[in-house]
């Protein structure tokens, strides 16, 4: 009988083995953390934050469009405190002309598209939280990065 039970045993530990290394390989082909091969362009900018134009920045949840990179650079200051460059290019079919990032300020989200006039034309459906991670839509990859750092009242963002 105790032969039976360590077989039974040992079938139990390969089947949960099997199973582990299944599911690990299912998750592993979605890539949501992956950034696709959104292109990035030159960035050398330097941000006063004491300037008129650019205090809103020291509020946490704000932003700005800068020129640079190959689309514009979103530069974000979130709800934790934390800053973030990004290129402004969805990623997904990051090289489709509709494909650019907007703050949508309601939702409190980045998201893909362009504006026709005033109204906004959605591109994908994609949807980015403040930190660059995807929310929803086709792009399973985040935001490109641009580098961002701070010192003093000066901000900085460069690749």
């Amino acid at each position: 009988m105790a032969a039976r039970q360590v077989r039974v045993f040992i079938d139990m530990k390969v089947k949960l083995f099997c199973l582990a290394t299944l599911l690990l390989l299912l998750s592993s082909c979605r890539n949501n953390n992956v950034t696709e091969a959104i292109p990035k362009g030159p960035v050398n900018i330097t941000l006063d934050l004491n300037l008129l134009d650019n205090q809103h920045l020291l509020v946490p949840g704000s932003f700005t469009i800068a020129d640079g990179g190959v689309k514009g650079v979103l530069i974000v200051h979130d709800y934790d405190d934390t800053w973030y460059a990004f290129e402004r290019t969805c990623a997904w079919q990051p090289l489709n002309a509709c494909s650019q990032i907007w703050v949508d300020t309601q939702a409190i989200q980045l998201k893909c598209g362009l504006y026709n006039g005033n109204r906004f034309e959605n591109c994908c459906e994609s949807r980015y939280m403040f930190n660059g991670l995807p929310l929803k839509g086709p792009a399973g990859g985040s935001l490109a990065r641009y580098n961002i750092s701070r010192s003093g009242n000066l901000l900085y963002v460069y690749n």
